[in-house]
């Protein structure tokens, strides 16, 4: 099968990596793939140069390229291809890719709760197949050493990739007293709460309280506060477990856009500066334990905890269903749940310092990533849905 890749932007890199690392997935499989930048001066000609002759399928992150038309209407349909997607954040980000109609349209989500959250919307129809498939692990060509004399050379105990947004801001204080500001107010404690409560259910129990039942017509009108509601949530987490590792005097490595604050206000932190995805990978192979915490994923996978593994770290991140499902708990991975926050930084700290077992969590959760979560391993995937779109 022949497949066009479009490469669009990404902070840090990331998804621009995702991107040639499935590419070389796909032909290491048997199969052409041909990458167009669409963040490039001359994306016009490399998209054009990419469709001759015609491709099985066009694929995008995030539906990057999802939007792309001619005068006869989306270019998919007239070429009569597939479109693909696999998307990396909360649908609540990205309601107008979703909702682009296209006749045969393969979409995947990281999350499995992201698909209850489409239908709800009405746009689940869109979509020839629609399903749970979480991004699979960069990593460097050749595997890491698992030795124990080689994990001890690790110079970086403890480490963390991502952007730290800030404290967030309680939205909802300026809106005037009424419905919609008690419904901020209640989602977002809901969701601050539990970390694994989906979007939809925590607005459905917000609702039930009121006496109100959920429609279409009234999730869509809700659709701003829902994003604001989401975003609070995502960034609430990462503020909370990081002030308290700092709090505990944690030896954490920090890599993204700013930290700087923090790594001054806690002597225990490390900041080593924003770098790229690329970059990461190397760093990574000098990590003993990587810290995950879930961008809002209650039943889905983080590319971070599969590249981590890949790269021979052991992974320790806050709890969800699919991390219980897809790695034994304490042998692949080490999580903590959400409602215990206050324990997450004794646990965390026992695995940096019980070298030995961390070596033992790094070893197994490798083995079990480099064996189901490589790209090797999502491309396959990717592959089946779209043979089954095709006419």
């Amino acid at each position: 099968m022949r497949f066009v890749l479009l490469k669009g932007l990404s902070q840090y890199g990331s998804l621009r990596l995702h991107v040639d690392q499935l590419a070389q997935a796909l032909i290491e499989a048997g199969h052409e793939a041909v990458i167009a930048d669409m963040a490039a001066d001359d994306r016009q000609q490399q998209l054009n140069a990419a469709l001759q002759p015609a491709p099985h399928c066009l694929f995008g992150f995030s539906g990057v390229g999802a939007d792309l038309r001619g005068e006869a209407g989306t270019i998919y349909d007239v070429l009569g291809v597939v479109y693909a997607s696999i998307y990396v954040d909360h649908p609540v980000h990205h309601i107008a890719r979703i909702q682009t109609p296209i006749r045969r349209n393969v979409c995947f989500f990281l999350d499995r709760s992201h698909i209850p959250f489409v239908n709800a919307i009405g746009a689940g129809a869109n979509f020839s197949q629609l399903g749970f498939l979480p991004p699979g692990a960069n990593a460097l060509p050749e595997p890491p050493d698992l030795s124990d004399e080689t994990f001890a050379r690790r110079d970086i105990p403890l480490m963390f990739t991502g952007t730290y947004r800030g404290a967030p801001s309680a939205y909802w204080r300026e809106w005037p007293e009424g419905a919609s500001k008690v419904l901020a107010e209640s989602l977002v404690a809901r969701m601050t709460a539990d970390a694994r409560l989906p979007l939809l259910d925590g607005l459905r129990a917000t609702l039930r309280d009121v006496g109100a039942e959920l429609s279409r017509d009234l999730l869509v009108a809700l659709m701003p506060q829902l994003t604001l509601a989401q975003s609070y949530a995502e960034a609430y987490h990462r503020d909370a477990l990081i002030h308290r590792l700092g709090q505990a005097g944690l030896p954490l490595h920090l890599w993204g856009a700013g930290w700087e604050g923090l790594a001054e206000r806690y002597p225990s932190f490390v900041y080593g500066g924003v770098g790229s995805f690329a970059e990461t990978l190397h760093t990574l192979r000098r990590a003993r334990v990587v810290l995950n915490i879930n961008n809002g994923f209650v039943a889905g996978g983080h590319e971070r905890v599969f590249t981590a593994m890949c790269a021979g770290a052991a992974v320790f991140s806050d709890a969800n269903r699919y991390y219980e499902e897809a790695f034994k708990e304490g042998r692949e991975i080490v999580t903590f749940p959400w409602p215990k926050l206050a324990n997450a930084p004794d646990l965390l700290g026992d695995l940096v310092e019980d070298q030995a077992r961390a070596a033992g969590v790094a070893r197994a959760g490798t083995r079990r990533a480099m064996a189901e979560h490589r790209w090797s391993d999502r491309a396959q995937r990717l592959v089946k849905a779209v043979k089954a779109s095709l006419p």
